[in-house]
């Protein structure tokens, strides 16, 4: 018989704590950059991407690594992710465009500029990370996808490395990080801009490079062995870590060792059977939602915006709005969750192992 996987429930709670910072800091950053969007607690939500990047370097190591129960299959992991990322990221980005045609039937022209073929080109391939013209004009925080599928394309070598580096964890860890900083000292000094900076231009190199840093993680995870109170410090001391680097600018190497120390905390209290705040039935639930929220709120933003320009009614940026657009986002986020992608992801899927089966076996 084979065991049950060994699940983090506090990761899938995290998913919607860092899904919501990022969509609070972008109506700031949208509708008033440089009065309520400039406040340097919403600038935190900068830090949230990257936190990201290191829980889904866990969570894959996780699964495909630590609890796999038969070889890595590069296809099938490749498919896997598409159908998890790309329907919901191609229905984001057709709202987007619908939007775009009924301004222009409206006569509103002006509201197309900078929207090139160029850049959708580079949406619909997610490749806007590296760096395209007009990529940002889009969808634009969907640059983190495309970040991070440079490191599901890098994720081969990622299991290779944990696997070698098995015996050394700590090490290997330290490695992961150090890699980080070097890379940004290496975009400061030739690229004119940090890693922090690093989105449309660059991003491909942040995104791989903070994922191994999740990989690291899960690799000394294994010896992470202490108390559910000693746990609980570590992630607290994690997001210490996490916030101060974000706001005074220190480097995206002490963001990523932040979230590695929030990610191993949380885990090491779930695997004792212990409940956290984020581990709860209704964050859980929420966290299941959270890739919609990420990757639907902008689109959403400018749909609400213009619509309360149509009637009259200027959006005033504050704390109680943001927390109110943000409030629909979350709304729209389950029913489309339910109907869009859980079903395109499940069908995909449901394909590929059909076409695997019904594939001819060679001599």
């Amino acid at each position: 018989m084979t065991p049950s996987r060994q699940r983090f429930e506090s990761l899938t709670g995290l998913r919607f704590l860092l899904a919501i910072w990022i969509a609070y800091f972008h109506v700031g950053h949208m509708y008033d950059h440089d009065g309520f969007g400039a406040l340097p607690i919403l600038e935190l939500g900068v830090a949230r991407v990257d936190v990201f990047f290191v829980l889904s370097g866990f969570v894959l190591t996780h699964i495909y690594w630590s609890q796999r129960s038969r070889p890595f299959e590069f296809g099938d992991f490749m498919l896997a992710r598409v159908a998890r990322i790309y329907p919901l990221y191609l229905f984001a980005l057709l709202t987007i465009i619908g939007f775009l045609t009924l301004a222009l039937i409206m006569g509103k022209g002006a509201d197309l500029e900078g929207y090139s073929p160029t850049g959708l080109f580079a949406n619909l391939f997610m490749l806007q990370s590296t760096g395209l013209v007009d990529a940002g004009m889009w969808n634009f925080p969907a640059w983190a996808i495309s970040a991070e599928f440079a490191g599901y394309l890098a994720f081969p070598v990622f299991l290779w490395l944990a696997t070698r580096m098995k015996a050394r964890p700590i090490a290997f860890l330290m490695i992961t990080l150090l890699n980080v900083f070097v890379i940004d000292q290496l975009m400061g000094r030739f690229a004119g801009q940090d890693m922090a900076a690093s989105t449309m231009s660059g991003g491909f190199l942040r995104g791989a490079a903070v994922m191994l840093v999740g990989v690291g993680a899960r690799v000394a995870f294994e010896r992470f062995e202490m108390s559910s109170f000693r746990a609980g410090l570590y992630a607290g001391a994690g997001a210490i870590c996490a916030i101060l680097a974000a706001i005074n600018h220190i480097g995206t190497a002490f963001v990523a060792l932040g979230g590695a120390l929030i990610i191993m905390g949380l885990a090491r209290i779930d695997a004792h059977g212990k409940s956290t705040t984020l581990s709860r039935p209704v964050l859980r639930h929420l966290g299941s939602w959270s890739y919609a929220i990420f990757i639907l709120h902008v689109p959403i933003y400018m749909i609400l915006k213009n619509g309360l320009d149509v009637i009259g009614l200027p959006l005033e940026v504050n704390a109680l709005t943001s927390l109110g657009m943000v409030l629909v986002v979350t709304a729209i986020a389950w029913p489309v969750h339910k109907l869009i992608e859980e079903p395109c992801r499940k069908a995909i899927r449901m394909g590929w192992e059909k076409r695997r089966k019904a594939a001819p076996v060679s001599a």
